[in-house]
């Protein structure tokens, strides 16, 4: 009997493999096999066994059911007629009336095949056929992922794929589909001769992958085909050629593998093509990075990030990134401590800026370390930094930086906390072309070139007390904090160039620091007072809110920030955040700052997210006053982006986005659109404008259709 079960479990790998769905197994299941039927007879005469009556037989968690199941001992054939019905421990159930096989698996056929998936996806043929021992051939072939109209079982699925001949070859492992043609709602849309794909058992294959049309202002009618080549299990490459009616071809390419140690991936695309009347030139990009392991505590990597000229990946719509940076780096980690070196270079993508400045660091080296608490609970900290920067046209500055510190945490007890903390920054700068009165990256004046040196020392003592009340349905607390930041009032020799420390931005979350300063060039000097409250409120539920205001006072005049950061004064500009989240469909965060002297607003950023799945809006608000920046070129900003989602029913779903600069009085983007999806089918439409507008970019309209079939992947089509 053990052959006919062999024989049996075939059928079922010859349709579940042929479908790309099930797990095929051509080998026998050596467990034991139970045989129940109402009857069993033996000829002996002519070698034969037949079980009859409510035949079922159990091997391995496999259940066949049949009417009549015959074993010819002598033809060493197995044939299954009736009702039959073969349960896969997976769920997968396969039906057919008659099946015959030889028990060597070589030879076989199956007549009226029917596969219910245990994904609910459904097969069927009027015939297969095995031979050679691999190679599986189904007549009339059927296949459909889509659940059955319960009121009307007999009507056609959402979508099918119908074929003439199937043909799977287990030693090429490929499924050939002949005559093959795609049916929705039983009305055949698209047709083939012949297509191919790999069989469930082939993980990668060679081959062609899902194609994009396109219609743009600026390409014209352009199509993407990409293909797959398998190089190996570990690496692997897509070549794809974009081919538009308005500009050359582009070949994009991307190669990946896999190490033992780490991985890399190596991407980029180039053609040659006319640009702003000039003639023909190369254009192109890469995109590459890779990490790698050395040992338990260091790596190393690359990031290579780089354009031809600064339109040339958003005219493509490859990437809208306005600073593309390249870095290589190695790295450790011991314990608390972490250290590194590292490359940089930098290449602005926007009309304005200008690379010939752009800084090129080599090398950047940084060492952090954190003792283990001492006695007193305390610990040490020392950041190490070296850096050479260095400019096409411009400065070139040398640095050499240690700070190094002690912090000391304690609660009182009373209950109120306490964190006192020094530090000492040392730093050597050697530089070249240094204006003193200026930060200019490419002075024209008298500069300054030569070693200067700074010894920096602070100290902080932080305090808060929070009070707690518990009540039967909000529990609060309340915070007041306050520090004191003691250094000396000089701080910052001109002939120090600011690098690091431009872009400041003053908010709730730098009150508190003992250095302001987001580097190590400009360092924050003097004595100032810090102080806020806080009030937290926790419900009994999921929903809780904060609010906190904070100031600064400086003791001195020696402050070293610029006008419009909040700290050009010695009362700094009034912070503070409202985050509250009353409800799991509601969450508003609220930053904000004031001005000290009249309350008018300098900065308000707002993030709201509102709503159940089935209507929910997401909001983000911004808000610059134009006195609130270092910069003279930029009047006030004010700018609201908002995305609306619904959830209409099970099925389908819809999305409205836009994007308005409210002090220019224009908008900067808009779209929306529309889903459908099920358990086979999904559809996507959606509509963009962009109003984006630089050198060669013009304003451009966008509609995208995508429609994903499942096990056949998505097609998309860009207007």
């Amino acid at each position: 009997m053990r052959s006919w079960a062999r024989g049996i479990f075939f059928a079922l790998a010859l349709l579940s493999a042929t479908m790309a769905n099930s797990r095929a197994q051509d080998r026998p299941d050596e467990s034991p096999i139970l045989l129940t039927a109402d009857q069993v007879t033996y000829d002996e005469e002519l070698g034969i066994v037949t079980a009859s009556g409510n035949v079922e037989v159990a091997q391995g968690g496999r259940v066949l059911q049949a009417d009549t199941l015959t074993y010819n001992e002598r033809a060493k054939t197995v044939t299954a007629s009736g009702n039959v019905a073969l349960l896969e421990p997976s769920g997968d159930v396969l039906f057919a009336d008659y099946v015959e096989l030889t028990d060597d698996l070589e030879e076989g056929i199956v007549e009226n095949i029917r596969l219910l998936m245990a994904d609910r996806s459904r097969a069927a043929a009027a015939r297969g056929i095995r031979t050679s021992g691999n190679r599986t051939v189904l007549e009339k072939a059927v296949f459909s992922p889509c659940e059955l109209c319960p009121e009307d079982p007999t009507r056609a699925p959402l979508w099918q794929i119908k074929a003439v001949r199937v043909v799977h070859d287990q030693e090429e492992k490929t499924i050939e589909y002949q005559d093959a043609w795609m049916e929705i709602f039983g009305v055949p849309i698209a047709y083939t001769p012949y297509f191919s794909h790999p069989d469930p058992t082939v993980d990668r294959k060679s081959g062609f992958l899902s194609p994009t049309l396109g219609l743009s202002d600026t390409l014209g009618f352009n199509f993407r085909t990409p293909y797959y080549i398998n190089i190996a299990p570990d690496k692997d490459a897509t070549v794809t050629p974009l081919v538009t009616t308005r500009q050359s071809v582009v070949l994009l390419g991307e190669y990946r593998q896999r190490f033992n140690d780490g991985e890399i991936e190596l991407g980029g695309s180039g053609t040659v093509a006319e640009r702003d009347g000039k003639g023909s030139e190369f254009r192109g990009h890469i995109d590459s990075f890779g990490r790698f392991d050395i040992d338990e505590h260091w790596r190393w990597g690359f990031d290579a990030n780089r354009a031809t000229d600064k339109t040339y990946l958003r005219f493509y719509d490859f990437d809208s990134d306005p600073i593309l940076t390249s870095r290589a780096f190695t790295e450790g980690f011991y314990d608390r401590n972490y250290a590194s070196i590292e490359a940089l270079a930098f290449q602005g993508t926007r009309s304005f800026d200008n690379n010939e400045e752009s800084p090129i660091i080599t090398p950047l080296a940084n060492y952090h370390f954190i003792s283990e608490p001492d006695p007193y609970g305390g610990h040490f900290t020392a950041d190490a930094n070296f850096l050479v920067l260095s400019r096409i046209e411009g400065r070139d500055s040398r640095r050499l930086s240690l700070v190094s510190g002690w912090t000391r945490p304690y609660v009182a007890p009373a209950g109120d906390i306490y964190r006192f903390g020094a530090s000492l920054q040392s730093d050597v700068y050697w530089v070249d072309g240094v204006d003193p009165d200026s930060d200019q990256q490419d002075p024209t004046g008298d500069t300054f070139s030569g070693v200067e040196g700074r010894l920096f020392p602070q100290a902080f003592l932080e305090w808060r007390y929070p009070f707690v009340r518990h009540g039967e349905t909000l529990d609060q607390v309340v915070e007041p904090i306050a520090s004191v930041v003691v250094g000396p009032n000089n701080g910052n020799p001109d002939r120090i160039p600011n690098e690091d420390s431009l872009d400041i931005e003053f908010d709730d979350t730098s009150l508190f620091r003992p250095n302001r300063f987001t580097g190590r060039d400009r360092v924050d000097t003097g004595q100032r007072i810090n102080y806020g409250l806080q009030w937290s409120g926790y419900g009994r539920g999921d929903g809780y809110a904060e609010v906190f205001l904070g100031q600064s006072y400086q003791l001195d005049d020696s402050t070293e920030f610029p006008k419009g950061s909040g700290l050009e004064d010695n009362l700094s500009d009034i912070v503070g955040r409202l985050e509250a989240s009353p409800h799991r469909y509601l969450d508003l965060l609220y930053r904000f700052r004031f001005s000290a002297e009249d309350l008018d607003p300098q900065r308000n950023e707002v993030r709201l997210r509102a709503g159940p799945p089935v209507f929910n809006l997401s909001l983000s608000y911004a808000y610059l006053n134009a006195d609130a920046t270092a910069s003279e070129e930029f009047d006030d900003r004010e700018e609201i982006s908002g995305v609306i989602r619904s959830r209409l029913t099970e099925n389908w779903s819809a999305f409205v986005t836009g994007r308005r600069d409210i002090a220019a009085s224009r908008t900067l983007s808009y779209g929306g659109g529309v889903g459908y999806a099920d358990d086979c089918f999904d559809i996507r439409l959606t509509f963009r404008r962009n109003f984006y507008r630089n050198a060669e970019i013009e304003p451009e309209t966008a509609i995208l259709l995508t429609v994903g079939f499942k096990y056949l992947g998505a097609f998309g089509a860009q207007f």
